[in-house]
């Protein structure tokens, strides 16, 4: 065997090793991005839903709001708070503007789905898979039977660099979302989800915990989750929204 066969006989031999090696690692990838994308499935709602929400603050006060998830025509979310009379309308995705109004008489302004909803304190991106990205550049940080904990780079334009989520393996759902806003280290917000129950054929949490940072607060929600044929028309208006027994326990307007 001359040298010039030699080395390409050495070539051929690495490359193999390489393209063997890498295998397992692409496979690993395929599987993670295969998981992101049902679970963002299964965060999408199909059919219109309300949640009745009460909320108590780490200083004891409290308050309610009703919630409709219209996923017709792209999608958009309703919110209406009992106290304040704000009102809002905002997309079931990044894409687009919301509206909103802060009392009653008040004229619409634009909101986007990272504001805080009035004194309610979610935000529009509560209420779909905000964490849709280039999932190949995610990587799974910590894993056990039950959960897997995943890093997503955010993309560039969202006002995020980096969200670390807990997943429920089997439900496909997120335990634990923190938001990572101007670097790694600067962590504003972190979420948990609990006690999830089926509403229009998709899995919602009745309990979610909100930590932010910046202000040292906490804020505590219970939901109870009904599927409605349809959301309310003219919502910014004003018009009575009827809240049930989970908002409070008896009937009445918000």
């Amino acid at each position: 065997m001359n040298r010039r066969t030699a080395l390409t006989a050495l070539s051929l031999t690495l490359t193999a090793a390489l393209v063997a090696s890498s295998a397992p690692a692409r496979a690993a990838i395929n599987d993670l991005v295969a998981f992101l994308e049902r679970a963002d499935r299964m965060a999408t709602g199909q059919k219109p839903v309300r949640a009745d929400v009460t909320w108590k603050d780490s200083d004891g006060s409290t308050g309610r709001c009703v919630v409709y998830l219209d996923p017709a025509s792209g999608g958009r979310q309703l919110l209406a708070a009992e106290a304040s009379g704000f009102r809002s309308e905002t997309p079931l995705g990044w894409e687009g503007e919301g509206r909103a109004v802060r009392g009653a008489g008040a004229k619409p302004e634009k909101i986007g789905v990272d504001d805080v909803l009035g004194d309610c304190g979610l935000r529009g991106i509560d209420f779909f898979p905000f964490w849709k990205t280039d999932y190949t550049t995610a990587f799974i940080s910590d894993q056990n039977h039950r959960a897997k904990t995943v890093s997503l780079y955010a993309a560039d334009e969202r006002p995020y660099k980096l969200y670390v989520i807990e997943f429920d393996i089997a439900k496909m759902v997120p335990l634990t979302m923190k938001f990572y806003r101007a670097a790694f280290n600067d962590l504003v917000r972190v979420r948990t989800d609990s006690g999830h129950v089926l509403a229009g054929a998709r899995p919602r949490p009745t309990k979610i915990e909100i930590r932010r940072f910046p202000e040292n607060a906490s804020r505590t929600y219970t939901l109870e989750w009904s599927s409605v044929e349809s959301v309310p028309e003219d919502f910014l208006s004003g018009t009575p929204v009827s809240a049930g027994v989970g908002a409070g326990g008896g009937s009445h307007d918000l």
